[in-house]
Formats: structure tokens, C-alpha cells, sequence
């Protein structure tokens, strides 16, 4: 009986089958995986040093061990919204991802799956998650930059931005519920709820929109790196509707979002 040959490399830019036995090309840039794909296997992308970028599509429930271990360039990775295990080291020494948003969906994650990620900032582990290896202790070795794992229960936009399902409309229903003071509240950080909304890949220009128009001081506030929301968006390039975009039309975008300014909050400026 016939079967499945791995795709041939033709350049830079691959797609993964989720076949038995196939790796990526070490020197592969950018990844997309089909649409077919549920499980990613083990050690696909294992030491694919060259890769910059990933989306993982919604149909994968599964990244087994050492998928995108020792992945040293990756630095964009949009998780799949039904993703259900994460498994042993599988992005162990990824030392250029900032931001890992995993859905509630996630259930399982193996022991040092992301070890070594010393430029990481974001990453959420929700409540959802039964078993984390030996303890978070050894899930996050290494990540000395991150700014939380579990967030406190009274910064309801922050956790709210954490979400791969949020939506102009649970932005507009959370800040009526709890406050417009929740949207510019920071956390040990520095960060406000919109910092972590500009760096989720799973958001729209919209959402962002929406969070700017009912809290516009939110954008100025500036994190324990001394960045703003809209320097974090500028460095994801993991954000769908950022692609294709220049700096200067994104930051155009970026102030025509923002609500006129009145007299008093312009004299309030400048004082």
C-alpha cells in the first residue's frame, strides 16, 4: 500500500503535515501547519534555529515533547484557541519568545516546557490546568523576566487580556462591570491590562480600539521596561492585523483610535 511522503523544502518558509518521522529543515524561517494537523509530534521543530514565526491553527489539541526545543530565533508563536496539552520541554531554550497567551483549553503541561525562556514576559497558566509536570517550579526555570503565571483576583482587565477569546464586546462588559480604574490599574510591573492586550496575537484592531476609547490614559503608562502599550504592539508581529503594516500607518492607526481631546485633559497634559 501506498503511503504518505513527507513534502519536499522548497524554501525558507515550510508546512508542517504532522506525518510520522517528519522534522522541519533546520534552517526554516517561518512555519504554517496545516489545517489537517491535531497533534504536532515530537521534536519537530527541535533545534530549528533560523525560525522566527509560527501559527498554529485551532485544530491542534497537542504539542508533544521537545516540539520547538532549542528553537533560538523564535520569537512570534500563536497558539491554537483548543490546545489541550503542552508536553516535556517543548519549548525548552526558545530565549527570544516574550509572550505565550494558552487558552483555557490547556489541561496538561510536562515538566520544563518552558525552561530557559529568559526573554519571556507573558505567559498565563489557566485555572483549567490539572497537572503541571512536577510544579510550575520546574515548568519555568529560568524565566527570571516573567511578569506573572497567576494573577491576583482583583485585576480583572489584566486577566481578561490574558484571554485568546477576547473581544471588543468583553472589553466594554468588563470595564462597566468593574470600573474604568481597572482599565489603568497596573501590576508589579509597571503594566497596564493593555500591555498584555498588545502583545496577545489572538486580538483585533478593534478590540484594541475599543480598550483606547474607554480608557485612553492607559496608553501612556509605561511598564518596568519603560515601554508603552503601543511599543509592545509594535514589537508583536505575532498580531494578525499587524501584518503588512509600516511603522509610521501603524502609528497612525494607533492615534486615530484614540478619542479628540478635550481642552481640560490637554491643559491637564501639559501641566
Amino acid at each position: 500500500m501506498p503511503t504518505e511522503a513527507i513534502p519536499d523544502f522548497i524554501s525558507t518558509i515550510y508546512t508542517y503535515h504532522g506525518l510520522d518521522h517528519e522534522e522541519a529543515p533546520k534552517d526554516v524561517t517561518e512555519v504554517n501547519i496545516h489545517p489537517s494537523v491535531t497533534i504536532i509530534k515530537a521534536s519537530a521543530f527541535e533545534g530549528c534555529r533560523s525560525l522566527v514565526r509560527v501559527t498554529i491553527p485551532d485544530t491542534v489539541t497537542r504539542i508533544e515533547l521537545m516540539a520547538f526545543a532549542y528553537c533560538a530565533s523564535l520569537r512570534f508563536i500563536r497558539l491554537s484557541t483548543n490546545l489541550e496539552y503542552i508536553g516535556f520541554m517543548a519549548f525548552h531554550d526558545c530565549t527570544l519568545i516574550e509572550a505565550l497567551f494558552l487558552p483555557t483549553t490547556v489541561t496538561c503541561i510536562g515538566i520544563g516546557a518552558f525552561n530557559d525562556c529568559i526573554s519571556l514576559r507573558f505567559c498565563n497558566l489557566p485555572d483549567s490546568i490539572y497537572r503541571i509536570g512536577a510544579g510550575s517550579t520546574v515548568l519555568l526555570l529560568g524565566c527570571d523576566r516573567l511578569v506573572s503565571t497567576r494573577l491576583g483576583n482583583n485585576l480583572f482587565m489584566h486577566k481578561l487580556c490574558y484571554s485568546t477569546s477576547v473581544s471588543p464586546q468583553t472589553v466594554q462588559v468588563c470595564i462597566a462591570r468593574h470600573g474604568i480604574e481597572h482599565a489603568t490599574e497596573v501590576d508589579d510591573q509597571q503594566m497596564a491590562a493593555l500591555h498584555i492586550l498588545c502583545a496577545n496575537p489572538h486580538v483585533t484592531g478593534d478590540c484594541i480600539r475599543t480598550y483606547l476609547q474607554l480608557a485612553p490614559e492607559a496608553a501612556e503608562q509605561q511598564d518596568s521596561d519603560g515601554m508603552t502599550p503601543f511599543q509592545r504592539l509594535c514589537r508583536n508581529g505575532g498580531i494578525t492585523f499587524l501584518e503588512d503594516r509600516s511603522f509610521s500607518s501603524l502609528m497612525i492607526w494607533w492615534y486615530h483610535c484614540m478619542p479628540p481631546q478635550t481642552e481640560t485633559s490637554k491643559k491637564r497634559k501639559r501641566g
